[in-house]
């Protein structure tokens, strides 16, 4: 992965060529994050040879860059899991679960922010809020699948030592 591309994506600044970036924070042991890693893989494949660049971060101070490291191996999606140490990334966007989506489109300004679907199980989503975000900022129209609320496990935090 260009270091540099995945910070200049995840930190808003514009990402060249009328790309649409999508931050998704995961975690390694929490049972509804790991309940979407078929359907994770499915927008990999969805998006597949389209503008769409995905950085996956782990920002829980509980889980350490090991078990993250193991974590992407073991789910084997095409872009690695990365470490968001000291929550820097999540904070940034005031991301508070996992699992969570950031869309942002090529000039680095939030489309979409929230669940990946409505549901956890695969079998009842009725809003796969997430793909439409993205297929909307690609086609340059307006997002009109409101920010749903994520759920899942909440991210956590470093502890500020004060």
């Amino acid at each position: 992965m260009n270091r540099r591309a995945f910070c200049s994506a995840c930190l808003g600044v514009a990402v060249p060529n009328g790309e649409v970036t999508v931050i998704l924070f995961l975690s390694t042991v929490c049972p509804i994050s790991n309940a979407y890693t078929d359907r994770i893989h499915a927008l990999f494949a969805r998006y597949a040879g389209k503008p769409v660049r995905f950085t996956l971060l782990n920002s829980n101070a509980n889980e350490s860059e090991a078990e993250t490291s193991a974590f992407s191996r073991d789910v084997a999606f095409p872009t690695p899991v990365g470490k968001d140490v000291n929550n820097v990334i999540a904070d940034r966007y005031n991301a508070r679960m996992t699992p969570e989506a950031v869309v942002l489109d090529h000039t680095g300004k939030v489309r979409y922010q929230g669940a990946i679907d409505d549901a956890r199980n695969p079998a009842r989503v009725k809003i796969e809020a997430l793909r439409q975000a993205i297929d909307a900022v690609l086609a340059g129209q307006p997002i009109t699948v409101e920010n749903l609320r994520s759920f899942g496990c909440s991210i956590k935090r470093v502890r500020n030592k004060s």
